[in-house]
């Protein structure tokens, strides 16, 4: 296999964040609108990884947090979530508390948030958690080194967290708000792609700047450009201040409009939220009530 900065240096961002731009401020708004109903919303719920990862969490409050989200899904007369997401001691509890359900469980792990640790214990943490009953992984990408363009390290590393998590779905996150534009989200999409990730993912939640359009979008440009260059289809998430049904309809549609309905199944379109749930709800009850009137 070729050097992977010689790969990356083979595709093209020439012009992207000028489309970016008139995309977003022309296309997508309109497109948003015409989303905005009850099958997608209901979608949003689909594809939502619920997630927990508060210092305060013990194993009770996550057994408590799981409970409470299968009330609301029977309430709402809504389908199963895609996975329930929290810090990697807590695995075995999201496990068993699913029992019954087809909800995956999902942990960050890596050395989440900052992935500022030896490799040695990103792997063993990985491993771990998979032990414990991890379904799905998410971890950090090396951010520093995405900013000083260390690719073949990036790559390295990446590729011996997925030889370890396989078998699991494997989420590696870009932390989109702490790269410098839209070039460095573009090849750090890249080179988690060709490392064998399952899915991109904007943002740890725990910065001051989480998901944005313009970060979604260079992701979705990236994965449309690898998939064309190689067939193989990933997915996104998003994720970070994902707490309005408006948003969520938004990041949806920004995918539909550069990726096509095909992306749109909870195996290639994630949301990664705390709060967006009972949003959601309310959005629904009123559409129902709009539409009864």
């Amino acid at each position: 296999m070729e050097k992977i900065s010689e790969i990356l240096s083979s595709y093209t961002v020439l012009n992207l964040e000028d489309r970016i731009q008139f995309e977003l401020d022309g296309v997508v708004e309109k497109e948003v609108k015409q989303a905005y109903c009850i099958e997608n919303l209901e979608f949003c719920v689909s594809c939502m990884d619920y997630t927990t990862l508060k210092a305060t969490d013990t194993e009770d409050s996550v057994k408590a947090f799981v409970i409470d989200l299968l009330k609301k899904l029977k309430k709402g007369n809504l389908k199963e979530v895609a996975s329930v997401c929290v810090y990697p001691n807590f695995a075995g509890t999201v496990r068993e508390a699913l029992t019954n359900t087809t909800i995956a469980t999902t942990v960050v792990a890596g050395g989440f948030p900052a992935s500022q640790t030896f490799v040695e214990l990103k792997l063993s943490e990985c491993r771990m958690a998979i032990a414990a009953g991890a379904q799905e992984v998410d971890v950090v990408i090396s951010v520093g080194d995405v900013l000083e363009k260390n690719f073949e390290k990036i790559y390295k590393e990446l590729s011996a967290i997925r030889n370890v998590c396989e078998g699991v779905r494997l989420k590696v996150i870009l932390e989109t708000g702490e790269l410098k534009n839209i070039e460095d989200i573009f090849y750090a999409s890249l080179v988690s792609m060709y490392a064998g990730v399952d899915f991109i993912k904007t943002s740890t939640g725990k910065v001051p700047v989480n998901a944005t359009p313009e970060a979604v979008y260079a992701m979705c440009e990236a994965i449309k450009q690898y998939h064309a260059r190689t067939g193989k289809k990933v997915g996104l998430k998003v994720a970070g201040g994902v707490s309005k049904a408006a948003n969520a309809l938004r990041y949806l549609t920004i995918v539909n409009h550069i990726l096509g309905r095909e992306w749109l199944t909870s195996n290639y379109f994630r949301i990664g939220t705390s709060q967006l749930l009972d949003d959601i709800l309310k959005e629904i009850k009123s559409v129902r009530e709009k539409t009864d009137e």
